[in-house]
């Protein structure tokens, strides 16, 4: 049975390119902001929702962590790690010395420094809101624009890919978090995320008393991440990824330990762990 799959849009963008690896037979709907996204999976307008919820170099995408926390419905089901592989995109027929305006959003200018100092040094770059409005717009430009974006979003427009992969780094990966208000967890689950903060911030001991239940029953940690609660100076929320499933009997027993120190505890969900990149 179809469902519906909310993602950033417009179309062309990475969130759409993962959101097509995800469910490419599905009725996927596009929103203009992550808040949009996030409140129509709440509102139950949708079934589910792929957001970004992790970059490689970009670090943490807070607003959706912060929507996690605080969401009364959604449960993260899977995720999907994208690379990130910008394109220099054009109308048909320009050639590189053409180009005098380089559009596209921030980040993706930013982490494509390297190239454009080289090769695009007389070029003016204008920021945008999003990759593939940049490209959407170069529609209605002249032959001395290009744009930098995602592959799907110059071919979805019938532009032209005049040079892949002009990242500065090639490492460059984000991970998407799969959304859901189903909270069943899936038998293949082998991954947890949670969150959690303390009764008492300023006491010593907290960090190794919260995460030596989980080396005690070898319970293997993949990420660990602090950020304020916004509750005032030295007050933070613990972001925790670990190896296992929320219902198995060790993985209980460690949590267990770690609810007697927590003021805030929230599992974000139990979902299999993405054991590659997602390439077309």
């Amino acid at each position: 049975m179809s469902k519906t799959v909310a993602f950033l849009g417009p179309e062309g963008t990475y969130t759409d390119e993962a959101c097509y690896f995800y469910a490419p037979d599905d009725e996927r709907i596009p929103f203009a902001s992550l808040g949009l996204v996030t409140s129509a999976l709440e509102d139950g307008k949708v079934d589910e929702a792929v957001v970004p919820i992790e970059n490689s170099l970009g670090g943490t995408v807070i607003e959706v962590v912060d929507y996690l926390i605080t969401s009364k419905n959604a449960h993260i089901i899977g995720e999907i790690l994208l690379p990130i592989d910008h394109c220099l995109i054009t109308r048909l027929g320009v050639q590189l010395s053409d180009i005098r305006v380089v559009k596209s959003k921030q980040e993706a200018l930013t982490q494509c420094r390297e190239y454009l100092s080289n090769e695009l040094k007389l070029a003016e770059q204008i920021a945008t809101t999003s990759t593939a409005l940049a490209v959407i717009d170069l529609k209605e430009s002249d032959d001395r624009t290009a744009a930098i974006g995602p592959r799907r979003s110059a071919e979805l427009a019938g532009l032209s890919i005049l040079k892949q992969g002009i990242q500065d780094r090639q490492s460059n990966v984000t991970r998407f978090a799969v959304l859901s208000s189903n909270s069943s967890v899936n038998p293949r689950s082998d991954k947890t995320s949670i969150a959690f903060d303390f009764d008492h911030a300023d006491a010593p001991g907290l960090v190794y008393g919260a995460l030596s239940p989980f080396a005690d029953r070898g319970i293997n940690l993949l990420k660990i991440e602090s950020r304020p609660t916004g509750k005032g100076m030295g007050n933070y929320i613990f972001l925790l990824d670990f190896e296992g499933q929320i219902d198995e009997k060790h993985v209980q027993e460690a949590i267990n330990e770690l609810r007697k120190h927590t003021s805030t505890f929230k599992v974000f969900g139990s979902y299999p762990r993405a054991t590659g990149l997602s390439v077309k």
